[in-house]
């Protein structure tokens, strides 16, 4: 598990040493503008690397090299006025990370009579942009962004640096992650089958097979004290209810509490035993305890989806790591699918029987008895909320024929409301009108049929993490 969580950020500042001896004092303005930029990178939640000075090509490798050394996960090129290219990009060519060329300026009056090339050069200029990204392109590392704006109160500059500083908190998380693999995908779901070595490929992380008999193992080894202190954490963070109106929900029993402890354990154990990032689980079994187990996790895979460690039902690899992106993102996510819908008031019911984010509830979460799991085998407790009311966004990972993936979103409303009492999550999802389009639309997406219910607008985000990676993204709804 990747134990730097907090994501670091590079800021090179650049300049062009022809301008130095013509125009005293010009080089601490460009350099205090870097550092009110790198400044502001602070409110962002990340750890700023800032280079010293760059002007030649030496100082561009040396700077190459402390970005490497400090690990950083992105990288903001800081270019104030005119800078060659040459002077900073080719110590980059070997610094595998994302790379955003920044300019930003004083706003200046065209009707002014005073206007001197010492304010174009002082006060910053966007004539290198088009220079520096050619040349990053022709060199094989074309940016993936250029920002330009004002110094100050620009608030299009503003959301864009605060999305690419939560893309690095992405890539941070994908750093040194391992996910866990474990039992195999529910039988005849095709969509969800993926290759692992591909997933390595396209986003860095290490999926690791597990066994069952280590998770059973694990559970069978819980003591009483560590069973008590489970079930203490679960009242903690749940309301027990009744069985509803629905024939498939029952009454708790004292010993599925008890179970669904013991199996929450076991998982925290597996998961601190191989320093899992995230989990994908599936088992059937057949009127034995590894039946018992895998159909009875529900509880402890929630318990630590909250804590940042996603988990995903039905051995669905590629929405356990897109629940792992809008969780690194700061958006949670949810493990969620569609239910049904409300054609009138153009509403689709989004959710599933677990694993469920609680950090993203709208309310205290509830724990509901079930007398057969929904389409699987087994029996037990389920969780029951829903996503708190405001916008929310669907995120889901697709792969094609030839194993390619990309990310497909659509950016909605949870709208507050009666949701049926069946023991599983279920949000009222409002994603515009005409909610059969809709469903349509995203299917033709070629998403698995899960998705990573998150809440927020982040499908700009996920459009620059996309860039990041080299891989499509296609937004369904926006």
């Amino acid at each position: 598990m990747n134990t730097q969580t907090i994501p670091r950020v590079g800021v090179m500042v650049c300049g062009h040493k022809e301008y130095w001896p013509q125009f005293p004092g010009t080089m601490e303005a460009h350099i205090a503008a870097a550092a009110q930029f790198a400044g502001s990178l602070n409110s962002y939640g990340v750890d700023v690397v800032m280079s010293e000075f760059v002007d030649t090509v030496e100082a561009s490798f040396e700077a190459a090299a402390k970005f490497k050394s400090d690990d950083i996960d992105l990288l903001f090129v800081y270019l104030h006025t005119y800078v060659a290219s040459g002077r900073w990009a080719p110590g980059l060519k070997g610094l595998d990370v994302p790379v955003i060329l920044v300019t930003l300026t004083k706003n200046f009056d065209f009707d002014s009579p005073d206007i001197e090339i010492l304010h174009v050069i002082r006060d910053g200029s966007p004539c290198a942009l088009p220079e520096s990204y050619s040349a990053m392109e022709r060199i094989g590392r074309a940016p993936c962004d250029v920002i330009f704006g004002k110094t100050e109160n620009d608030p299009r500059v503003e959301n864009a640096v605060r999305e690419w500083c939560a893309v690095a908190g992405a890539l941070r998380s994908y750093k040194g992650a391992i996910f866990g693999y474990l039992g195999h995908t529910y039988d005849g779901m095709l969509d969800m089958n993926s290759d692992p070595t591909a997933i390595t490929g396209a986003f860095g992380v290490y999926v690791k097979m597990l066994e069952m008999c280590e998770l059973v193992a694990y559970v069978e080894e819980t003591t009483d004290a560590e069973v008590a202190s489970k079930v203490a954490e679960m009242r903690d963070v749940f309301d027990f209810t009744e069985a509803s109106y629905d024939p498939t929900t029952k009454d708790i029993m004292q010993s599925d509490i008890d179970w669904a402890a013991k199996c929450a354990v076991g998982l925290e154990k597996l998961i601190e035993r191989h320093g899992l990032s995230g989990l994908a689980y599936y088992y059937a079994g057949q009127n034995n305890v590894y039946e018992a187990v895998a159909s009875n996790l529900i509880i402890g895979n929630t318990l630590l989806t909250q804590k940042g460690i996603s988990l995903a039902g039905e051995a669905d690899l590629k929405t356990c790591l897109a629940m792992k992106t809008t969780s690194a993102l700061g958006a949670g996510g949810s493990f969620a699918e569609f239910c049904i819908v409300d054609f009138d008031k153009d509403l689709a019911f989004i959710g599933h029987d677990g694993p469920h984010d609680l950090r993203i509830s709208d309310r205290r979460p509830e724990i509901r008895g079930l007398g057969v799991y929904h389409g699987k085998r087994g029996h037990g407790i389920s969780v029951e909320y829903s996503i708190k009311s405001g916008d929310i966004t669907m995120v889901s990972i697709a792969s094609d024929r030839n194993g390619k993936f990309k990310f497909v979103v659509a950016e909605g409303q949870s709208i507050r409301g009666q949701t049926p009492q069946i023991g599983n999550t279920l949000t009222r999802g409002y994603f515009g009108e005409n909610v059969a389009e809709f469903v349509e639309d995203w299917s033709k997406a070629g998403p698995p049929h899960h998705m990573s219910l998150c809440v927020g607008h982040v499908a700009g985000m996920i459009k620059k993490l996309g860039r990041a990676l080299n891989m499509d993204v296609e937004i369904v709804r926006k």
